[in-house]
């Protein structure tokens, strides 16, 4: 419970001649011997250190395969090591997609046209139609379904001289437990007249999934939400932002789905990139906060925290601090990580590190990685060609996933009250094997550390405290924190205790400390006039407690 103060006081006839009111401290338990009171329920303040909204992830993004049979398996830690089974080819220039299940098991991969099965050998069924494409892939698992899954790409309707986004469905049953495709449910158009952007992020109610699609020559952002029923094909229409008059280019939504970035390369009429914001719960993009750039943007990718944007060109990749206020602010945070890239895609990883397939130069042999993408400026530390794929090329492209997968991990807490046993909470541990707090109490304080999952822990003093949460999956590990603060018990002081000798006494009492009061009358003011014997209390509350 939080804890509120209360004090009392009583006044008293004396059978002598002359009225001695006595004014005296009580505590509550005295009180209550002697006293029907009737004192309203405590309230019981929950205090959220983070959205509702949270998914991390599990280890569905654990594989990768992209570019010219190159890949990365994480399952060992970071860094990943390099995968060299891949039978991907150089069809997957860009846009290409894996999917793994929650323990990190391979399921599929594909390039936007072939798809290949855990055993790298063509899924059944799995010649799909569809082109290359910046984003050409995207799988989507059905939510509450480990064996079917939404596979989505676009094809190219030649006498139309147009893009179009489509799905098929993949029923991991099929093939002795290969996985194949629904030979009925097959390259299902949604959209016609699409560009190539495309991005995914879990529902506010973390369990439907958001599928985000965006229209060519036109300012449309085209959301269809998968539920436990089905795919929605009416999708939610937003028209806002900028005319997407350029196919190529990279569309994210940030893992806590509250913003979408977008690069439009290759464009008729300028190059640029578009932020935006986005409501996972309604599925609808506003540009109200619009933050517009022109420049040659190729590659997109927010931080697991979601303060920093990351964008790349054909020479420069750039940072900006979406804390920093207005759109100008953020267009004015901008900070050159390096002046020497070619365009490429950005993909988060599991272990909370930003990806880049920078080609040219021998680049296209490695992966250069943000190690800190939380960290603003320089901080974030960029390091240039830091995994070796082992002789295969990354091309331009990087597997696109469910951003929600790889979303930092969140917590919240309640009770904040000195002396109360401050309960912690993790948001979601799908996909967690195992946990560590540290509530960096006062220095030297013993114990001030838990491996469960919704520890409890006593504060020493009031103050902010730091708390650090480590999540370990596999042989990945996050850490995370998030700042606590604990409130002192007020204490209310009614005075001394006090004689008066005549009838006609009149006497104010105070609490004399900050906050909110109930006296014994239920009344709510700042202080309470007696003119009569009897016991008075005051409770005072602070901060909740």
């Amino acid at each position: 419970k939080n804890k509120m103060a209360t004090q009392s006081i009583s006044l008293k006839f004396k059978p002598f001649p002359y009225f001695y009111p006595i004014i005296q401290q009580k505590s509550i338990m005295d009180i209550r011997k002697h006293l029907i009171e009737i004192i309203p329920a405590l309230a019981i303040t929950l205090l959220c250190l983070s959205p509702v909204f949270s998914f991390s992830q599990g280890k569905q993004a654990n594989i990768w395969y992209f570019g010219a049979k190159a890949g990365v398996d994480f399952n060992q830690g970071s860094p990943p090591i390099a995968l060299l089974n891949s039978q991907m080819h150089n069809n997957a220039f860009a846009g290409c997609a894996s999917i793994s299940d929650s323990s990190g098991n391979l399921l599929f991969y594909s390039d936007g046209r072939t798809i290949w099965n855990k055993n790298h050998i063509f899924m059944q069924n799995g010649q799909v139609v569809g082109v290359p494409s910046t984003q050409g892939a995207m799988i989507v698992p059905f939510p509450d379904n480990n064996h079917l899954y939404y596979f989505f790409n676009f094809t190219w309707d030649n006498p139309a001289f147009q893009y179009h986004f489509q799905y098929s469905i993949i029923d991991m049953d099929l093939d002795n437990g290969n996985g194949g495709v629904v030979a009925d449910k097959k390259e299902i158009r949604l959209l016609n007249n699409s560009s190539w952007h495309l991005s995914a992020v879990h529902h506010v109610n973390g369990k439907d999934i958001w599928v985000l699609a965006h229209g060519y020559q036109n300012d449309g952002y085209y959301a269809y939400l998968a539920t436990v029923d089905s795919l929605h094909h009416t999708p939610i229409i937003s028209q806002v932002g900028s005319v997407f008059d350029g196919s190529t280019g990279y569309m994210k939504i940030s893992p806590n789905g509250k913003k979408v970035a977008a690069a439009v390369n290759s464009s008729l009429s300028g190059e640029f990139f578009d932020l935006v914001d986005f409501n996972n719960e309604t599925g609808m993009v506003s540009d109200i906060n619009l933050v517009h750039k022109l420049g040659g943007y190729y590659g997109v990718e927010f931080s697991p925290d979601n303060t920093k944007l990351y964008t790349n060109g054909i020479i420069n990749l750039y940072q900006y601090d979406l804390t920093a206020g207005s759109p100008q602010d953020i267009l004015e945070s901008e900070v050159i990580l390096t002046d020497n890239t070619s365009r490429g895609a950005l993909q988060l990883g599991p272990d909370g590190k930003i990806y880049c397939s920078f080609g040219g130069n021998g680049s296209e042999f490695y992966l250069s990685v943000i190690h800190s993408p939380n960290e603003a400026g320089l901080a974030c530390n960029l390091e240039r060609d830091a995994v070796y794929l082992e002789g295969k090329i990354t091309n331009e492209g990087l597997p696109s996933f469910i951003q929600s997968y790889l979303n930092d991990p969140t917590f919240t807490a309640q009770h904040f009250c000195l002396g109360d046993a401050t309960t912690f909470e993790i948001d979601d541990t799908n996909g967690i094997d195992s946990v560590y707090w540290k509530f960096n109490d006062l220095p030297n304080m013993p114990n001030d550390t838990s491996t469960r999952f919704s520890p409890e822990y006593v504060f020493s003093h009031a103050g902010t405290y730091h708390v650090d949460l480590t999540v370990y999956s596999g042989l990945l590990e996050k850490t995370v924190t998030q700042d606590i603060t604990i409130h002192p018990i007020p204490e209310p002081n009614l005075g001394s205790d006090t004689m008066f000798c005549n009838t006609g006494f009149v006497i104010t009492l105070k609490p004399n400390c900050d906050g909110t009061y109930r006296w014994n009358d239920f009344s709510t003011g700042p202080e309470l006039v007696v003119s009569d014997t009897g016991i008075y209390w005051v409770r005072a509350t602070l901060n909740g407690c």
